[in-house]
C-alpha cells in the first residue's frame, strides 16, 4: 500500500511530462504551420512582384518591337511605292534607321529569290551585293506566304562575325503581284535587350532569355552564374510563329530582401517559445501542487504577454488603416469610412459631399526646406482643420500632399461656406521651428448620390473638381459637373491623339521670323508647332500643348520640335555663313527633366550647331518654380553657350529685380503690352520701363505681336533690340525660311519706306 501510494507522485509527474510533451508538441506545430503560412505569403509577394515587373518588362519590349516593325514596314512601303532603287534616298533612310536603333547592325534588300541587293550596315555582316541570303527550307514557304500576305518573318537566331547572336526581320516589299523582294534588318539581340529594358529593371532582377533552343541573354551566357530558379517568365513572339523569344527573371537579392520581413521569424520564435511556456506551466501545476505560486507567477506571465500579443495585432490593424506620419485614415481608411458615411446617410435628406484637397506648391517647400519640415506641416495641416470641422466630420491623408474631407450638412450652400473657411484657415501661415510658411490649397467637391454613388466614383470626381480649381488659379475650391467628366474624357482623347500623331508624324514645325528694329534684318526664328489632326482640322496649339503638359507627352513633343529645328538650322547652314538663330519653347516638364542639358549639349553637336545659335525660351512662372533649381539648370545651359530667353514677359511675376541672378540673355515683351502700344500710355510705360532697365543690365529685348508701323516706330524709341509679328511674316514653313534668308523679306516694302525716310531726313 504504501509503495503504491510512493508511486503516485512519480505516475502524476510521468502523466504531467506527457500532457507537456503534447502541448509543446501541439503549439510547435501550430507555429511551424503559420510560419509556414507567413513565408508562403512573403512567396506569394515576391511571384506577384516578379510577374508585375515581368508583365512591364514585356510591354515595354513588346512596345519597342512594335515602333520598331512599324517603322521597317513604313520602310518598306516607300521601298514598294518608289522602287527598289531609290539611291541616296535609301542610304539615308536606312543611315537614319540605324542610327535611331543602335541595335540593328544592317539593313539590306533583298530580290524575291532572296538575292541581296544592297547593304547598308554599321560593322561587318555576311550580308554580299549578288549572293544568296540564306535561310533554313523551313522559313522559305514562310517567305512564300509573307509575299502573298504582306507579312514580317523572324529567323532563327545565328551568330554573326563577331560572335553575338542575332535574328533578321525579312518584312516584304509589296505583296501578291506587286512583290518587289524583301526588307531585311538585322539585330544583336544582346544589345537590344540592353537597350529596350530600362537600366532600373535590369538592377532589380537576373534576366535570361532563348530563342529556338539557343541562350541568347546574356551572351555569352554562364550557367554557373545562373539563379537557382526563376521567380517569372514571359515570351516575345511579335510575328506569331509558336517559336518567340523566351525571358525568365528572377529578382535580385537587394530587390527580394526589400519584399520580406523579419515576421515569420519572430512569429517562429514567439510561437516555439510560448509553447514551451505552457507546456512548462501544465507540467508545473499537476507535477506539484507546492508550486501553486510559480504556476500562478507564470500564468500572469503568459497573460501579459498575449495581452502584447494582442496589442501588437491591433498596432498593426491600426496601421493597416492609418498613415502613419499623421495619425490619420489613409486611402483604405478614408474608403471604410466613406462607405459608412453613404450606408448612414444614403436616405437622409441632409446633404453629403466629398473633399479632395491639395497643398498648393507643397513640393516647393519639400525641395528648398527638407522633407522633415514638410512632415511636419503634413502634420500642422489636420490641427489647422479641426478649427473648422466638426468632430463627426472626416479626415484623411489620401497619400502626399492630399487630404480627403466627407461632410454631412443640411444645404449645400454650408458645405460651400465650409470649403472657403478651410482655404482661409490654411492661408494664415504655419509657425514650424524657425521657419513661418505660408501655402495655400485647392479643393474639388464632389455631391452623392449626383456625383457618384460609390466611394470610387466621389474620390475620382473630386479629384477632377480639384483639377478644374488648379487650372482656374488655386486657392480656391470647383464643385464637379458633368461638364468637368465631359472635359477630362476630352483631354484623355486628345492625349491619345497626341501620342498617335507624333507616331504617325502628323506633327510640323513652322518658324516666325524675328527681325531687328532698326535694320529690319532677319536676325532670328521662333520654332512653332503646328497640328493638323488625322480628321483634316487644325487643333490649336494652346490646347495641345496644355493637354501635353498635364498627361506627360510634352517631353515628347519638345524633343520632336528641338531635332526637327535644329536639323532645319544643320541645313541652312550649308547655304550661309551667318545664319539666324533659332528660338525654341521648353515647358517646365522638359526643363525639370534630368539630363536636359547634357541633351541639349549632344543634340547640337549631332546636327553640328553652334550653341549660341539655340535660345532656350521660359515662361516667367517656370523660372520661378525651383529657383536654386532652375539657376543651377541655366547656368549648365550657359555654361555649354546657349542663349536663355524669358518668355512672355510682364504677364505673371514681372520682375527684374530676380533676372539679375540668372544668366539671362533676352526678355521677351508679351504682346499683350504690345497690342494697344500705340494708343495706351499705361502699356507704352511699361514697355518703356522693360526696355530700359533690359539695357541697363545687358538684356536685349524681343517685342512679340507687332502688327502696326506706329508699334514699331515705338518700339524704336524704347531702343527695343528685336520684333516679330504679322507685320513681318506670319509663322512659314522652312521652304519659304530659306528663301528669307537668302534675303528675299516679305517685309522688303517696310525696308525700303525706312530708307526712304532716312534719305529724307539726312
Amino acid at each position: 500500500m504504501s509503495r503504491t501510494r510512493a508511486q503516485l507522485p512519480a505516475l502524476r509527474r510521468s502523466q504531467a511530462t506527457l500532457l507537456a510533451l503534447l502541448i509543446l508538441a501541439l503549439g510547435c506545430g501550430g507555429t511551424i504551420l503559420l510560419y509556414q503560412g507567413l513565408k508562403s505569403n512573403e512567396h506569394a509577394a515576391v511571384q506577384r512582384y516578379a510577374e508585375n515587373l515581368a508583365s512591364l518588362i514585356q510591354s515595354d519590349l513588346l512596345s519597342d518591337l512594335s515602333e520598331q516593325i512599324n517603322a521597317q514596314e513604313r520602310m518598306a512601303t516607300r521601298l514598294s511605292l518608289g522602287g527598289m532603287d531609290q539611291g541616296e534616298m535609301w542610304e539615308s533612310t536606312a543611315g537614319l534607321f540605324l542610327e535611331h536603333y543602335p541595335y540593328y547592325r544592317s539593313l539590306a534588300t533583298l530580290a524575291p529569290d532572296l538575292t541581296i541587293l544592297d547593304v547598308h550596315s554599321r560593322a561587318p555582316v555576311d550580308l554580299v551585293p549578288g549572293e544568296r541570303f540564306q535561310v533554313e527550307s523551313t522559313y522559305r514557304i514562310r517567305l512564300e506566304e509573307a509575299a502573298r500576305n504582306g507579312e514580317f518573318v523572324i529567323t532563327r537566331p545565328w551568330y554573326l562575325p563577331d560572335g553575338m547572336p542575332g535574328i533578321t526581320f525579312l518584312t516584304p516589299i509589296g505583296q501578291g503581284e506587286m512583290h518587289d523582294g524583301f526588307l531585311a534588318a538585322v539585330l544583336v539581340i544582346p544589345d537590344s535587350i540592353e537597350t529596350m529594358v530600362s537600366a532600373s529593371w535590369r538592377e532589380e532582377v537576373s534576366l535570361h532569355a532563348r530563342h529556338r533552343g539557343r541562350d541568347v541573354y546574356p551572351f555569352p551566357f554562364d550557367a554557373t552564374d545562373a539563379p537557382d530558379e526563376y521567380d517569372a517568365a514571359f515570351t516575345l513572339d511579335p510575328d506569331e510563329d509558336g517559336q518567340g523569344m523566351a525571358f525568365q527573371l528572377a529578382l535580385n537579392p537587394e530587390a527580394r530582401a526589400n519584399l520580406t520581413t523579419m515576421l515569420p521569424v519572430v512569429v517562429l520564435v514567439s510561437g516555439l517559445l510560448l509553447s514551451f511556456l505552457f507546456a512548462l506551466v501544465v507540467w508545473l501545476g499537476i507535477s506539484a501542487r507546492g508550486q501553486a505560486r510559480v504556476l500562478g507567477e507564470s500564468n500572469r506571465r503568459l497573460e501579459s504577454e498575449v495581452r502584447e500579443r494582442e496589442q501588437a495585432e491591433e498596432d498593426l490593424a491600426f496601421l493597416v488603416e492609418h498613415d502613419s506620419l499623421t495619425g490619420l485614415p489613409n486611402r483604405t481608411g478614408c474608403a471604410e469610412a466613406i462607405e459608412a458615411l453613404i450606408r448612414r446617410n444614403g436616405d437622409s435628406d441632409d446633404q453629403m459631399a466629398v473633399m479632395f484637397l491639395d497643398l498648393d506648391q507643397f513640393k516647393d517647400i519639400n525641395d528648398s526646406l527638407g522633407h522633415q519640415l514638410g512632415d511636419q506641416l503634413l502634420c500642422a495641416v489636420p490641427q489647422r482643420l479641426a478649427g473648422v470641422l466638426r468632430e463627426q466630420d472626416l479626415v484623411g491623408r489620401h497619400g502626399g500632399d492630399e487630404f480627403l474631407i466627407a461632410v454631412v450638412r443640411e444645404s449645400r450652400e454650408q458645405i460651400e461656406q465650409l470649403a472657403g473657411n478651410i482655404l482661409r484657415v490654411l492661408d494664415g501661415g504655419f509657425a514650424i521651428d524657425d521657419h513661418r510658411l505660408f501655402i495655400s490649397a485647392s479643393i474639388g467637391i464632389a455631391y452623392f448620390p449626383e456625383s457618384g454613388r460609390t466611394v470610387d466614383e466621389l474620390i475620382q470626381n473630386a479629384d477632377t473638381a480639384l483639377f478644374k480649381a488648379k487650372n482656374a488659379g488655386r486657392n480656391q475650391f470647383a464643385v464637379f459637373t458633368r461638364e468637368m467628366f465631359a472635359q477630362a474624357q476630352h483631354r484623355l482623347n486628345l492625349s491619345r491623339d497626341i501620342r498617335h500623331a507624333l507616331e504617325d508624324g502628323d506633327f510640323r514645325v513652322v518658324y516666325q521670323p524675328i527681325v531687328d528694329v532698326g535694320t529690319l534684318e532677319l536676325v532670328g526664328l521662333e520654332t512653332l508647332l503646328r497640328w493638323q489632326h488625322s480628321r483634316g482640322y487644325m487643333v490649336p496649339p494652346q490646347e495641345f500643348i496644355r493637354v501635353a503638359e498635364e498627361t506627360g507627352v510634352i517631353g515628347r513633343l519638345g524633343q520632336f520640335a528641338l531635332d526637327q529645328a535644329l536639323s532645319d538650322l544643320a541645313e541652312w547652314q550649308q547655304t550661309v555663313t551667318s545664319p539666324p538663330w533659332i528660338a525654341v519653347n521648353v515647358s517646365g516638364a522638359q526643363a525639370h527633366e534630368a539630363g536636359f542639358a547634357e541633351q541639349l549639349s549632344v543634340m547640337l553637336h549631332q546636327h553640328r550647331v553652334a550653341p549660341d545659335l539655340l535660345h532656350i525660351e521660359i515662361t516667367e512662372e517656370v523660372l520661378i518654380e525651383n529657383l536654386l533649381r532652375n539657376r543651377r539648370m541655366l547656368q549648365k545651359l550657359d555654361e555649354i553657350g546657349m542663349r536663355i530667353v524669358v518668355d512672355d514677359f510682364g504677364v505673371g511675376y514681372s520682375s527684374l529685380a530676380y533676372l539679375k541672378n540668372f544668366p539671362i540673355s533676352v526678355v521677351k515683351i508679351d504682346r499683350g503690352f504690345v497690342r494697344d502700344l500705340s494708343v495706351d500710355p499705361e502699356d507704352q510705360a511699361i514697355t518703356r520701363t522693360i526696355c530700359g532697365l533690359s539695357r541697363e543690365l545687358g538684356m536685349r529685348t524681343v517685342a512679340e505681336g507687332v502688327e502696326q508701323m506706329e508699334q514699331l516706330e515705338l518700339l524704336r524709341q524704347y531702343q527695343c533690340t528685336h520684333a516679330q509679328g504679322f507685320l513681318f511674316s506670319r509663322p512659314v514653313e522652312r521652304v519659304e525660311v530659306q528663301a528669307m534668308i537668302e534675303g528675299d523679306y516679305p517685309w522688303s516694302g517696310l525696308m525700303a519706306k525706312q530708307a526712304s525716310r532716312r534719305r529724307e531726313g539726312a
